[in-house]
Protein backbone atom coordinates (compact mmCIF):
# COMPACT_ATOMS: atom_id res chain seq x y z
CA UNK A 1 0.00 0.00 0.00
CA UNK A 2 2.76 2.45 1.17
CA UNK A 3 4.36 1.72 -2.81
CA UNK A 4 0.94 2.47 -4.41
CA UNK A 5 0.86 6.18 -2.73
CA UNK A 6 4.24 6.78 -2.95
CA UNK A 7 3.74 5.69 -6.88
CA UNK A 8 0.47 8.12 -6.55
CA UNK A 9 2.37 11.04 -5.49
CA UNK A 10 4.89 11.16 -7.75
CA UNK A 11 2.35 11.02 -10.86
CA UNK A 12 0.81 13.52 -9.37
CA UNK A 13 3.85 15.63 -8.71
CA UNK A 14 4.45 14.93 -12.69
CA UNK A 15 1.55 16.08 -13.76
CA UNK A 16 1.58 20.19 -11.76
CA UNK A 17 4.73 19.81 -13.26
CA UNK A 18 3.44 19.40 -17.00
CA UNK A 19 0.64 21.36 -16.56
CA UNK A 20 2.99 24.37 -15.02
CA UNK A 21 5.25 24.19 -18.00
CA UNK A 22 5.91 27.37 -19.61
CA UNK A 23 5.11 28.12 -22.81
CA UNK A 24 7.27 29.32 -25.45
CA UNK A 25 6.33 32.81 -26.29
CA UNK A 26 6.75 33.74 -29.70
CA UNK A 27 8.38 37.63 -30.19
CA UNK A 28 6.96 39.36 -33.32
CA UNK A 29 7.64 42.15 -35.42
CA UNK A 30 5.73 45.15 -35.13
CA UNK A 31 2.27 44.66 -36.89
CA UNK A 32 2.40 40.37 -37.10
CA UNK A 33 2.21 37.60 -35.08
CA UNK A 34 4.61 34.69 -36.02
CA UNK A 35 2.82 32.50 -33.64
CA UNK A 36 -0.34 32.79 -36.05
CA UNK A 37 0.35 32.24 -39.52
CA UNK A 38 -2.73 31.41 -42.54
CA UNK A 39 -1.04 28.31 -44.25
CA UNK A 40 -1.10 26.93 -47.81
CA UNK A 41 -0.28 23.88 -48.92
CA UNK A 42 1.66 23.37 -51.62
CA UNK A 43 1.67 20.52 -54.32
CA UNK A 44 4.27 17.65 -54.54
CA UNK A 45 5.94 19.56 -57.34
CA UNK A 46 6.97 22.36 -55.35
CA UNK A 47 8.47 20.76 -52.33
CA UNK A 48 11.68 22.21 -53.62
CA UNK A 49 10.01 25.68 -52.97
CA UNK A 50 13.07 28.50 -52.49
CA UNK A 51 12.40 32.12 -53.59
CA UNK A 52 8.87 33.53 -54.08
CA UNK A 53 8.06 36.84 -55.18
CA UNK A 54 3.98 39.00 -54.77
CA UNK A 55 3.09 39.29 -58.29
CA UNK A 56 -0.42 40.60 -58.13
CA UNK A 57 -4.05 40.50 -56.23
CA UNK A 58 -5.59 38.20 -55.61
CA UNK A 59 -2.92 36.63 -53.57
CA UNK A 60 -0.82 35.78 -56.82
CA UNK A 61 2.97 34.54 -56.28
CA UNK A 62 5.74 33.83 -58.71
CA UNK A 63 7.83 30.53 -56.98
CA UNK A 64 11.03 29.93 -58.13
CA UNK A 65 11.55 25.58 -57.62
CA UNK A 66 15.39 24.70 -56.54
CA UNK A 67 15.97 22.01 -59.10
CA UNK A 68 13.99 22.64 -62.70
CA UNK A 69 14.56 25.73 -63.80
CA UNK A 70 10.72 26.75 -63.61
CA UNK A 71 9.22 29.54 -62.32
CA UNK A 72 5.73 28.44 -60.98
CA UNK A 73 2.69 30.91 -60.76
CA UNK A 74 0.60 30.05 -57.83
CA UNK A 75 -2.83 31.48 -57.02
CA UNK A 76 -3.26 30.90 -53.20
CA UNK A 77 -6.50 30.03 -51.74
CA UNK A 78 -8.99 26.77 -51.51
CA UNK A 79 -6.78 24.53 -53.87
CA UNK A 80 -3.31 26.53 -54.74
CA UNK A 81 -3.81 26.08 -58.46
CA UNK A 82 -0.35 26.37 -60.01
CA UNK A 83 1.06 27.23 -63.85
CA UNK A 84 4.65 26.46 -64.51
CA UNK A 85 6.83 28.18 -66.70
CA UNK A 86 10.19 26.78 -68.31
CA UNK A 87 12.74 29.26 -68.69
CA UNK A 88 16.07 27.13 -68.65
CA UNK A 89 17.42 23.90 -68.24
CA UNK A 90 18.11 22.44 -64.72
CA UNK A 91 20.25 23.88 -61.92
CA UNK A 92 20.42 24.96 -58.38
CA UNK A 93 17.92 28.51 -58.22
CA UNK A 94 17.23 29.72 -54.93
CA UNK A 95 15.69 33.18 -54.82
CA UNK A 96 14.01 35.05 -57.32
CA UNK A 97 13.14 39.01 -57.89
CA UNK A 98 12.03 41.89 -59.95
CA UNK A 99 12.65 45.02 -61.13
CA UNK A 100 9.60 46.00 -62.74
CA UNK A 101 10.60 45.15 -66.32
CA UNK A 102 12.64 42.04 -65.66
CA UNK A 103 12.47 38.79 -63.22
CA UNK A 104 15.82 37.91 -62.00
CA UNK A 105 16.59 33.83 -60.75
CA UNK A 106 19.70 33.10 -58.55
CA UNK A 107 21.77 30.00 -58.72
CA UNK A 108 23.73 29.52 -56.06
CA UNK A 109 27.32 30.25 -57.47
CA UNK A 110 26.19 33.54 -58.15
CA UNK A 111 24.93 33.61 -61.48
CA UNK A 112 22.12 35.62 -62.43
CA UNK A 113 19.71 34.83 -65.05
CA UNK A 114 17.49 37.48 -66.23
CA UNK A 115 14.05 36.93 -67.53
CA UNK A 116 11.97 38.93 -70.06
CA UNK A 117 8.07 38.45 -69.72
CA UNK A 118 8.24 35.01 -68.64
CA UNK A 119 4.97 32.92 -69.22
CA UNK A 120 4.84 33.98 -73.32
CA UNK A 121 6.10 32.76 -76.51
CA UNK A 122 8.08 35.52 -76.91
CA UNK A 123 10.19 35.06 -73.60
CA UNK A 124 13.86 35.54 -73.78
CA UNK A 125 16.91 35.40 -71.19
CA UNK A 126 20.53 36.71 -70.48
CA UNK A 127 23.08 35.65 -68.23
CA UNK A 128 25.23 37.40 -65.85
CA UNK A 129 27.98 35.43 -64.60
CA UNK A 130 29.36 36.24 -61.48
CA UNK A 131 33.33 35.68 -61.35
CA UNK A 132 34.15 34.32 -57.59
CA UNK A 133 33.55 31.20 -57.60
CA UNK A 134 33.70 30.42 -53.99
CA UNK A 135 31.03 31.85 -53.08
CA UNK A 136 27.57 31.01 -52.13
CA UNK A 137 24.33 32.41 -52.60
CA UNK A 138 20.90 31.99 -51.44
CA UNK A 139 19.56 35.50 -51.44
CA UNK A 140 17.86 37.92 -54.17
CA UNK A 141 15.52 41.10 -53.58
CA UNK A 142 15.66 44.39 -55.73
CA UNK A 143 16.26 47.81 -53.79
CA UNK A 144 13.58 50.38 -54.80
CA UNK A 145 15.67 53.24 -53.49
CA UNK A 146 19.21 52.54 -54.89
CA UNK A 147 17.56 50.65 -58.35
CA UNK A 148 19.64 47.76 -57.96
CA UNK A 149 19.58 44.01 -57.80
CA UNK A 150 21.10 42.92 -54.67
CA UNK A 151 22.97 39.74 -54.21
CA UNK A 152 23.43 38.62 -50.45
CA UNK A 153 26.07 36.01 -49.63
CA UNK A 154 25.29 33.02 -47.65
CA UNK A 155 28.58 31.59 -47.46
CA UNK A 156 31.53 34.01 -48.64
CA UNK A 157 35.48 33.98 -48.45
CA UNK A 158 36.17 33.74 -44.51
CA UNK A 159 35.67 37.18 -43.18
CA UNK A 160 36.97 38.53 -39.99
CA UNK A 161 35.24 40.75 -38.89
CA UNK A 162 31.89 38.89 -38.64
CA UNK A 163 30.07 40.63 -41.69
CA UNK A 164 28.33 39.36 -45.11
CA UNK A 165 28.71 41.12 -47.87
CA UNK A 166 25.62 42.22 -50.14
CA UNK A 167 26.88 42.60 -53.53
CA UNK A 168 24.51 44.03 -56.51
CA UNK A 169 23.82 44.28 -60.05
CA UNK A 170 23.06 48.13 -61.43
CA UNK A 171 19.58 47.44 -63.51
CA UNK A 172 20.17 50.86 -65.22
CA UNK A 173 23.54 49.56 -67.15
CA UNK A 174 23.50 45.78 -66.05
CA UNK A 175 26.49 45.77 -64.75
CA UNK A 176 27.98 43.85 -61.55
CA UNK A 177 28.86 45.95 -58.69
CA UNK A 178 32.07 44.14 -56.50
CA UNK A 179 32.03 46.64 -53.67
CA UNK A 180 29.40 45.22 -51.33
CA UNK A 181 26.46 47.63 -50.30
CA UNK A 182 26.41 46.79 -47.11
CA UNK A 183 26.98 44.50 -44.72
CA UNK A 184 24.89 42.62 -42.16
CA UNK A 185 27.28 42.42 -38.83
CA UNK A 186 27.02 39.42 -36.84
CA UNK A 187 28.96 41.31 -34.11
CA UNK A 188 25.85 43.32 -33.50
CA UNK A 189 23.60 40.46 -33.57
CA UNK A 190 25.82 38.70 -30.62
CA UNK A 191 24.80 42.10 -29.05
CA UNK A 192 20.92 42.20 -29.57
CA UNK A 193 20.51 38.23 -28.94
CA UNK A 194 22.64 38.62 -25.82
CA UNK A 195 24.68 35.79 -27.21
CA UNK A 196 28.36 34.71 -27.74
CA UNK A 197 27.68 33.19 -30.77
CA UNK A 198 25.38 34.12 -34.09
CA UNK A 199 26.08 33.67 -37.18
CA UNK A 200 24.06 34.93 -40.43
CA UNK A 201 23.13 32.71 -43.05
CA UNK A 202 20.69 34.80 -45.37
CA UNK A 203 17.96 32.29 -47.29
CA UNK A 204 15.85 35.59 -48.88
CA UNK A 205 15.06 38.80 -47.86
CA UNK A 206 12.96 41.53 -49.33
CA UNK A 207 12.30 45.45 -48.47
CA UNK A 208 8.74 45.89 -46.36
CA UNK A 209 6.59 48.39 -48.80
CA UNK A 210 5.59 50.52 -46.06
CA UNK A 211 8.38 50.92 -43.32
CA UNK A 212 10.99 50.21 -46.08
CA UNK A 213 12.80 47.81 -43.32
CA UNK A 214 15.28 44.59 -44.49
CA UNK A 215 13.47 42.04 -43.75
CA UNK A 216 16.17 38.75 -44.17
CA UNK A 217 15.74 35.09 -43.31
CA UNK A 218 18.82 33.75 -41.84
CA UNK A 219 18.63 29.53 -42.34
CA UNK A 220 21.10 28.56 -39.96
CA UNK A 221 19.77 29.89 -36.56
CA UNK A 222 16.03 30.09 -37.82
CA UNK A 223 15.50 33.91 -37.32
CA UNK A 224 14.15 36.89 -38.86
CA UNK A 225 16.45 39.50 -38.91
CA UNK A 226 15.27 43.46 -39.46
CA UNK A 227 17.38 45.88 -40.78
CA UNK A 228 17.26 49.74 -41.66
CA UNK A 229 19.92 51.93 -43.59
CA UNK A 230 22.58 48.78 -43.39
CA UNK A 231 22.37 48.50 -40.23
CA UNK A 232 20.49 45.40 -38.20
CA UNK A 233 17.65 46.93 -36.09
CA UNK A 234 16.40 43.64 -34.61
CA UNK A 235 16.14 39.67 -34.88
CA UNK A 236 13.60 37.23 -33.70
CA UNK A 237 13.91 33.73 -33.56
CA UNK A 238 11.37 31.33 -35.85
CA UNK A 239 9.29 28.57 -34.17
CA UNK A 240 10.61 25.30 -35.72
CA UNK A 241 7.33 23.78 -35.55
CA UNK A 242 6.16 26.29 -38.16
CA UNK A 243 9.19 27.24 -39.98
CA UNK A 244 11.09 23.61 -40.47
CA UNK A 245 13.04 24.81 -43.56
CA UNK A 246 12.32 28.80 -44.15
CA UNK A 247 13.43 29.40 -48.09
CA UNK A 248 11.60 32.65 -49.74
CA UNK A 249 9.97 35.60 -48.55
CA UNK A 250 7.92 38.36 -49.85
CA UNK A 251 5.48 41.18 -49.15
CA UNK A 252 2.30 42.01 -51.00
CA UNK A 253 1.90 46.17 -51.27
CA UNK A 254 -0.35 46.41 -47.91
CA UNK A 255 2.08 44.76 -45.44
CA UNK A 256 1.13 41.46 -45.74
CA UNK A 257 3.85 38.75 -45.39
CA UNK A 258 4.91 35.64 -46.98
CA UNK A 259 7.16 33.14 -45.99
CA UNK A 260 7.64 29.59 -47.68
CA UNK A 261 8.77 26.66 -46.14
CA UNK A 262 10.59 23.32 -48.18
CA UNK A 263 9.08 20.14 -47.71
CA UNK A 264 11.07 18.73 -44.78
CA UNK A 265 9.44 16.30 -42.19
CA UNK A 266 5.99 17.98 -43.76
CA UNK A 267 4.57 19.36 -46.75
CA UNK A 268 5.77 22.37 -48.44
CA UNK A 269 3.70 25.12 -48.00
CA UNK A 270 3.45 29.14 -47.92
CA UNK A 271 2.76 31.13 -44.49
CA UNK A 272 0.98 34.31 -44.49
CA UNK A 273 1.16 37.05 -41.91
CA UNK A 274 -1.67 39.73 -42.20
CA UNK A 275 -0.29 43.27 -41.16
CA UNK A 276 -1.48 45.03 -38.53
CA UNK A 277 0.35 48.55 -38.44
CA UNK A 278 0.74 49.95 -34.43
CA UNK A 279 0.48 46.63 -32.79
CA UNK A 280 3.15 44.40 -30.63
CA UNK A 281 2.33 40.96 -30.14
CA UNK A 282 4.23 38.09 -27.89
CA UNK A 283 2.41 34.89 -28.35
CA UNK A 284 2.24 31.45 -27.73
CA UNK A 285 2.23 29.58 -31.08
CA UNK A 286 -0.72 27.33 -31.77
CA UNK A 287 -1.04 23.85 -30.68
Amino acid sequence: MKYLNFLILLLFLYGCQATGKKKEIVESPAGYDLASPEKFLMPEELDEISGISYVSDPEILFVVNDEEGKIYQVELGKNNKTKPFKFTKKGDFEDLASDGQYWYALKSSGKLLRIFQPFTDSFQVREFDYPEKKNEFETLFFDPVKKKIIMLCKLCKPSTDGKIPAYSLDTTNSAFIYEPEYSPDSNVLKKILGKTHASIRPSAAAFHPITGELYILSIHDRMLLIMKDGLIKNAYSLPKKSFRQPEGITFSPNGDMYISNEAVEAIANVLKFKYQPGTTISTPPKP
